[in-house]
């Protein structure tokens, strides 16, 4: 007779390219599942696959879109291994795209993640993890486990999954009769200010023409984040978010004496801080 060893410690790596959000999602792990243990945080797809090989964790959260490899090439390379880990993919792609993930019983978690959706996710790992220990008898409560990815399901999910799509890296800014070239990467936040869209970085401030809503197209979800109808933000760039005895939220930036204002509307963004 086989028994459930309730006591095996369960292991797992998070991979992220922005810093702060593999962080929340560590802690939200905590939260949800206290006997995980969060081994190592990785930032892009090459240190996913050497934290793999030096921690042989159970589960790995990668990121879809990291420099480098991406998370699915991560996973190509897992594939087929007796030992890779159970793969759960943490992606900014809409719910309609991943539909496509749901239909092949792969883990996924949208950015932000929402504390019901990752206990969810935490119920099936559970049950997955229990079903690739030897002694393990699963229980009749816990959720369905989840089928090792494989490098077929592989293949069907990149041809399903919108490919990545080019964003915005440099802005031609006008100064008089000079324009000035600068980085997305050194943009501290946009905002509307009348007919013009304020480009904010740590030592200057530059205007474009570029509506924000159409500004937005062209940014990467993951690197910006609207939090206000007139204002967004380079999530990179955050150096704490505060709270009035009104319960307003305000994010201040670094390197910027402004505070900007979150609406309502999208204060979820912050709750996996």
């Amino acid at each position: 007779m086989t028994t459930y060893n309730s006591t095996a410690i369960t292991t797992a790596i998070i991979c992220d390219d922005e810093p702060r959000l593999a962080e929340a999602l560590q802690a939200q792990l905590q939260s949800a599942w206290p006997e995980l243990q969060i081994v190592a945080l990785g930032h892009s797809g090459g240190e996913a696959l050497s934290l793999v090989a030096e921690h042989a964790p159970d589960i790995a959260f990668l990121d879809i879109r990291m420099p480098g490899l991406s998370g699915m090439e991560v996973a190509r390379q897992l594939a087929g291994s007796p030992d890779a880990p159970h793969i759960v993919f943490v992606t900014a792609y809409d719910a309609h795209a991943m539909e496509a993930f749901d239909a092949r019983a792969v883990d996924y978690l949208l950015k932000p993640v929402k504390a019901a959706r990752l206990q969810e996710a935490v119920d099936r790992l559970r049950a997955t993890v229990q079903a690739r220990t030897p002694a393990a008898k699963p229980a009749a409560s816990v959720a369905t486990a989840v089928p090792q990815f494989n490098a077929d399901m592989l293949l069907a999910l990149q041809q399903l999954v919108p490919a990545q799509r080019k964003t915005l890296k440099w802005l031609n800014c006008g100064q008089g009769t000079e324009i000035d070239v600068i980085a997305t990467s050194e943009v501290l936040f946009f905002q509307s200010r009348d007919k013009y869209t304020a480009v904010v970085t740590a030592d200057k401030e530059r205007y474009i023409r570029t509506p924000l809503k159409e500004l937005m197209n062209e940014l990467d979800p993951d690197e910006f984040w609207q939090v206000h109808r007139s204002s967004v933000i380079r999530v990179a760039a955050i150096e704490r978010v505060l709270r009035d005895e009104m319960g307003r939220m305000q994010v201040k930036m670094r390197g910027s004496p402004e505070k900007i204002a979150v609406s309502g509307a999208f204060t979820g963004l912050f709750k996996q801080m």
